[in-house]
């Protein structure tokens, strides 16, 4: 349910002097703001103006009325299926009688639009794809065709962008063109004959004996938590952050967590994948040492409203845990601390590389196990549907990970 209410913007005065009124449209995923059209010079009391205003009746009778109507608008159950910006398009229409803009072909327009269907996240990814279709060619529209997207996948080359980058800005371009077929916005598709070029990763796995080092090694108190954080990744399977940080105290039961992946729940998927990892005792050990007062599985959370603040700086102090010592910095003085990395290409997707890369060369299990442990999928082929998940597969697996490279043991 939207909760409307209004709001007085006293950041900006307009040319006489006078605030704006706005209302405030308020949900379960972000609010927006009308304008209603009404000003005043002075704050509302709760919902009427101040006698100080003119027409303060008049102004007060309207505003009430805009409440009610956009609250009507809001109420009726086709709204359901409608992004903030389309329903505030309605509100701005039905209350306030303003004229939309037909939708408009630029391609680039259409990105964004796209965007507002996705998570905050993936909305700035879109939003810079959008960017740089609208620097290669601002009258781009949705008949680009094949060489279009040559020569836009050549401009971002020479732009000093890398394979891999280029290739994952096409597929949000295929995606938009995708959507907009089914939204009825165009029949053309220019990816039938267009292929997207991809560079294998280089795994940036970390070998047995370096992890060993790292997790013995005695790091400074500041680095502590992200190492430990790093390390239950990797007690976990390898663990993405965004699903070890997104567990709650519920998803861990019976000596396992139980979650679905970020990556497949999320509009487009084509299977919503749910994956069972044991928590062996080095796993616990962590997760008691940082316990959460917000439901987390994990304290870290707490007070955050986003993980990538907590994963940059984990990354970027398990880039200096290793060896110190103190140099001269511009000035002279002996102040500037020099780092000699144990791991200095290390972040917390090394983790997730490192546990199949071990499992794989130095224990010699099979590529379906690992991937069971991961969350992938094993098979395209309709006989994996009648195939059980064994889970003791699964815990033997991580447990024999594990105890190789804490133990040091070659299992």
């Amino acid at each position: 349910m939207k909760k409307i209410y209004p709001y007085v913007n006293m950041t900006r005065a307009n040319a006489d002097g006078s605030y704006s009124v706005f209302l405030i449209v308020k949900g379960a995923k972000g609010r927006f703001f009308v304008n209603t059209g009404l000003s005043t010079c002075d704050k509302l009391v709760e919902r009427s103006f101040p006698k100080s205003d003119a027409n303060w009746k008049r102004k007060t009778t309207l505003l009430g009325k805009y409440l009610a109507d956009a609250e009507a608008v809001c109420i009726n159950a086709d709204i359901a299926d409608l992004t903030d910006a389309e329903l505030k398009q309605k509100i701005q229409a039905e209350v306030f009688g303003v004229e939309q803009k037909q939708p408009t072909s630029v391609l680039s327009n259409i990105i964004l639009q796209f965007a507002e269907t996705k998570k905050d996240a993936t909305k700035s990814i879109y939003a810079l794809t959008a960017r740089k279709v609208a620097e290669f060619d601002r009258n781009a529209s949705l008949e680009a065709d094949t060489d279009w997207l040559d020569r836009f996948r050549t401009h971002l080359m020479d732009g000093g962008m890398g394979i891999n980058g280029v290739a994952k800005d096409l597929r949000n371009i295929r995606a938009v063109f995708n959507w907009a077929r089914r939204k009825g916005m165009t029949q053309n598709y220019p990816f039938f004959d267009f292929k997207i070029v991809n560079e294998e990763t280089v795994p940036n796995n970390i070998s047995a004996e370096d992890l060993r080092k790292l997790h013995d090694y005695p790091c400074e108190s500041w680095q502590k938590p992200y190492v430990d954080f790093f390390f239950l990744s990797f007690f976990l399977a390898g663990i993405n952050p965004v699903d070890l940080l997104s567990l709650r105290k519920e998803n861990y039961k019976d000596g396992h967590i139980t979650f679905v992946r970020q990556k497949t729940n999320k509009e487009g998927a084509h299977t919503i994948r749910t994956v069972t990892l044991p928590v062996l005792p080095e796993a616990k050990e962590i997760i008691d040492r940082y316990p959460s007062e917000e439901g987390w599985l994990l304290g870290f959370m707490d007070c955050r409203n986003d993980y990538r603040s907590f994963a940059r700086g984990c990354n970027d102090a398990l880039c200096k845990v290793g060896p110190t010592k103190k140099v001269k910095d511009k000035v002279g003085k002996l102040r500037k601390m020099e780092y000699n990395p144990i791991c200095p290409d290390i972040t917390l997707y090394s983790a997730r590389y490192s546990f199949g890369s071990i499992a794989a060369n130095d224990l010699d299990i099979s590529e379906r196990t690992i991937g069971m442990c991961l969350g992938h999928s094993w098979s395209k082929n309709v006989t994996c549907r009648y195939m059980a998940h064994d889970q003791s597969k699964v815990d033997a697996v991580v447990k024999r990970v594990v105890e190789y490279v804490v133990g040091g043991a070659n299992l």
